[in-house]
């Protein structure tokens, strides 16, 4: 198995990383180096594709939970350490596809804040408050 660890700061490049709307202000200039600038219905196209990418990526999550748990047809040495390696490669694929569901996570909230979006828990939030105000 290996022993190499995610980094910590994974999918931190998000927060420092500007993302502008080049259609919303008027003349303005483009991102600072090393952002990303394009319109708004380019944003938007981004973001449904990232979040369709991501429900893929959670449902082979899902559907990929038995790569890790097989059983050898015996128990001999061969077919232990072949199962133990196959185990250890379903896990590693599975923590893989985490990974991806997480950088797209980071994605779709940068690309929602770039947009000015409300977050779905903020807007749930909201509508309560109201609900509450009108008794």
């Amino acid at each position: 198995m290996s022993t190499w660890q995610q980094p910590a700061d994974i999918g931190k490049w998000l927060d420092v990383v500007p993302w502008v709307i080049t259609d919303s202000q008027p003349g303005a200039a483009g991102p600072p180096a090393g952002g990303f600038a394009m319109s708004r219905s380019e944003m938007i196209n981004v973001l449904t594709e990232a979040k369709q990418l991501r429900v893929l990526v959670d449902t082979q999550i899902m559907a990929t939970a038995p790569l890790s748990r097989i059983t050898p047809p015996g128990r001999d040495p061969a077919s232990e350490r072949y199962v133990a390696a196959a185990n250890a490669t379903g896990v590693n694929y599975i923590n893989h596809l985490r990974l991806q569901s997480k950088y797209l996570g980071d994605l779709v909230g940068k690309l929602n804040k770039a947009l000015g979006n409300v977050e779905e828990a903020d807007a749930n939030s909201a509508a309560a408050a109201r609900k509450a105000g009108e008794h």
